[in-house]
Parts: C-alpha cells; structure tokens; sequence
C-alpha cells in the first residue's frame, strides 16, 4: 500500500472513529439524563405531594406564624421516605424551618451549598449531584394559593442504592449497544466512503490533469514563438524544483513555482515580432517594449484562479537583488522567495543552452558568471545553495533530451499535483 493510500485510510478511519466517539458520548448522555430526568420527575412529584398537604392545612396569610403545626407532617415524611431533609422557605425565599434525617453531616453541609435560584424560573425545580458516591436529588416546590405564592418547600431525596446501580447499568448497556451500531454501521459504510473517495480524486485528478496539459501546451507555444525549445521550460522547471527542494520550501510554494516556471515568460505574446525576434540588439525603446512583457504576463495570469499562483514569478523574475531589476526595481527579501529562486535556475539554463544567436557556455564558467553576480543580480544564499546541487543536475537535466526531460517533468507534476489513486 502506498503511502498516499495510506494516507487516504487513515483520513477516513479517523474520521468514523471521531464520529463514533460522539454519537457514543451523545447517546450516553441522553440515556443518562433521560433516566435522571425520570428520577427527577418522580422525586419533584413526592415533593409536590408534600406541598399540596402544606398548602390545605393553613391559609397563606398564617403560613409564617404557624410553622410548629408542619412540624409533625414533615417528621413523618422523613421517617418513612427516603427524603434525609426538607425546608420550608418564605415568599422572600428565606429558610423559616428545616429538618434532616441523616447522621452525615455532610450532606446537609453539601445541601446548603447547592441553593436554589427561585425567582424567574418557571417549570421543574428539580437537580441532582453525587455526594459520596451516593446520589441525591434537590427539588423544590411552590406552596400557592391561585396566583399567589406565599413559600416553597424543598426536598433532598437519598436515591436508592440499587436504583442508582440499575441506572448506571441501563447507560452502560445503552452505551455499548450504541458502540456496536455504530461500529456495524462504520464497517458498512467503510468501503462506501472509500470508494466515493476514490472516484473523487479520480475526477479531480482527471480536471487537474487537464489543466496541467493546457498549461504545458501554453508553456510550449510561448517558448516556440521565442524561437525557443520547450527544452528550456522543462529544464528550467526542474532545476526549480530541486533547489526549492534543497531549501525545504513547502508544497504550495513549489506548486507556485511549478506554474511559474512554464508562465514566466507568458507576457511575451503581447509583444510584436519585429521587436520579439529581432536577431540584433534592441534600441532604447524596443527595450522598454520587451520589458512590458513582465506586466503583461502579471495581467494575463491574474484572470485565471489556478494560474493567479504563478504570478510572484511572472512578475518578479527579472527582479534584481540589488534592486536594479524591473519592472518595480524591488530588491533583496521585497522580491518574492520564489521569484529569487527562479532568477537563479533561469539564467543559468539560459547560459548552458545553445540558441540560435550562440552557443552554450560551458558549466564552470557559467558558474563564475553566476557568482560574479552574487548580491547583485542574485540572492547570495540561494545561489549558494543552487552551486551545490548545480552539478548533480547539470549531468542529468542537460544531456537529456526532450522525450526524457518530459517524462521527468511529468513524475514532478504527478508528485506536487495529482493524488495517486488507492488501489
């Protein structure tokens, strides 16, 4: 298995395990609050059967004064329920009276932490909290006479041990019953998913592959109507890459640099023959004319989304680092990295190549012409780094020939561009 279908694995793998996870954290929650709410409601109705009693034996107005005649009522509810405290509150929500049946005082230290907001809450007043891993649910109770609200009464319910026990076991079931579905329904959906995956990056890679022919045949109609080979794109495209390789550059920028490398050049079908292939030197302002051809290419390549990413090397190639360069007269780091970098690898193919006004210049001396112009014309530390792999490259990329530089290039635009397709 390569390592992109590895790679391709692993995103879709990964991806059902983080949804597993949720819809498995998500149905334990909604067991646990369902069968909690069950608890609840059921605690809050006790309650409110305590509160009904309060609420038909004394009027509203004698509720604060005759607190001593509730007194026996909420002593038996203690005594034969599992309520361990109640407490009556004033219509202001001020505790008048409280009474606890537990020999742990803790909980009614724990208790009176966990107050109850009354004011603006409507519905069940009903929550719960673990104290020693017992369970211990806190509802109150409005005591009313029509709309009238005179009080409240609270109830700390003590669940049963074994109700709690049966609670955590009927999550724990629904939990592993909702793993097992889950997990089934990934294995199904597996080979699903990954066969959508695979006819996407067929599709994309298909679209990309289009371009990527459009942009070669580009590539080679500007370089043939400059009496040019597509030799030259090919090569000065791969001398790029390696270098940008050699300084570690990311993806993106070498996929830039990829695009820049074929469209640096693009500007010139703006610019008239006579002046284009003139075979002697060019007059001051035949000069300014081909210098146009910077801006032109900027322009032509900006229309497109995809090409947009070539344009710091349209734009910037004959940039200089001493700021001398055109068409902006940037200079040093103003200059786009992969601009400086392209500069490098351009003129030196230039130099080694044969064209129809002369013939090549041999390696060494066009690495001393490099040089010389170290800090002026280039970046030091890039041209640095380009004499370093310049001989590896020079032995490989120059005494190829065009069927072979193109087979070349093609491994590096399926590496920087395609996706390979899992088997």
């Amino acid at each position: 298995m390569t390592s992109v279908s590895k790679s391709l694995h692993w995103r879709i793998a990964s991806r059902l395990l983080v949804a597993w996870l949720v819809l498995s954290a998500i149905a334990g929650s909604a067991a646990y609050y369902l069968e909690q709410g069950r608890l609840d409601d059921f605690v809050s109705r006790l309650v409110g059967t305590e509160a009904s009693r309060i609420s038909a034996r004394i009027a509203p107005k004698a509720f604060e004064s005759q607190l001593d005649r509730y007194l026996p009522a909420i002593e038996k509810t203690l005594a034969e329920s599992r309520f361990v405290g109640i407490r009556l509150y004033g219509a202001q929500q001020k505790i008048l009276l409280e009474r606890w049946n537990t020999l742990d005082a803790k909980v009614a230290e724990d208790v009176a932490a966990h107050h109850h907001r009354f004011l603006g809450i409507s519905g069940k007043q009903a929550r719960n909290y673990w104290i020693d891993e017992k369970l211990y649910i806190q509802s109150v109770q409005p005591l009313s006479e029509g709309k009238q609200t005179y009080g409240y009464l609270e109830g700390i319910y003590q669940v049963d041990a074994h109700v709690t026990a049966a609670l955590i076991h009927h999550i724990e079931d629904v939990v592993i019953a909702v793993v097992v579905m889950v997990t089934l329904t990934s294995l199904v959906l597996y080979p699903v998913i990954l066969s959508l995956n695979r006819q996407t990056i067929r599709l994309a890679d298909d679209l990309l592959q289009t371009d990527l022919d459009l942009l070669q045949t580009l590539g080679s109609a500007i370089a043939k109507r400059d009496s040019d080979t597509d030799a030259h794109n090919y090569r000065v495209t791969l001398y790029a890459v390696k270098l940008a390789e050699f300084l570690n550059l990311k993806r993106a920028e070498i996929q830039s640099l990829i695009l820049g490398a074929f469209l640096h050049d693009v500007g010139k079908i703006g610019i008239p023959d006579h002046i284009l292939l003139k075979p002697g030197d060019l007059t001051p302002e035949e000069t300014r004319i081909m210098r146009t051809h910077v801006e032109l290419g900027a322009d032509i390549v900006s229309h497109s989304n995809w090409l947009r990413r070539s344009r710091e090397v349209v734009l910037g190639h004959h940039e200089r680092f001493d700021g001398k360069g055109f068409p902006r007269g940037a200079r040093g780091e103003y200059i786009p990295l992969i601009a400086r970098l392209f500069a490098v690898v351009d003129v030196f193919d230039a130099l080694t190549s044969r064209r129809p006004y002369k013939e090549p210049i041999p390696f060494d001396e066009s690495l001393r012409i490099l040089r010389a112009e170290s800090g002026s014309h280039f970046d030091p530390d890039i041209l640095a780094a380009f004499e370093k792999i310049a001989p590896e490259y020079y032995e490989q990329f120059y005494l190829a020939d065009e069927r072979s530089l193109q087979a070349m290039l093609q491994n590096v635009m399926a590496k920087y561009f395609l996706m390979e397709i899992p088997g």
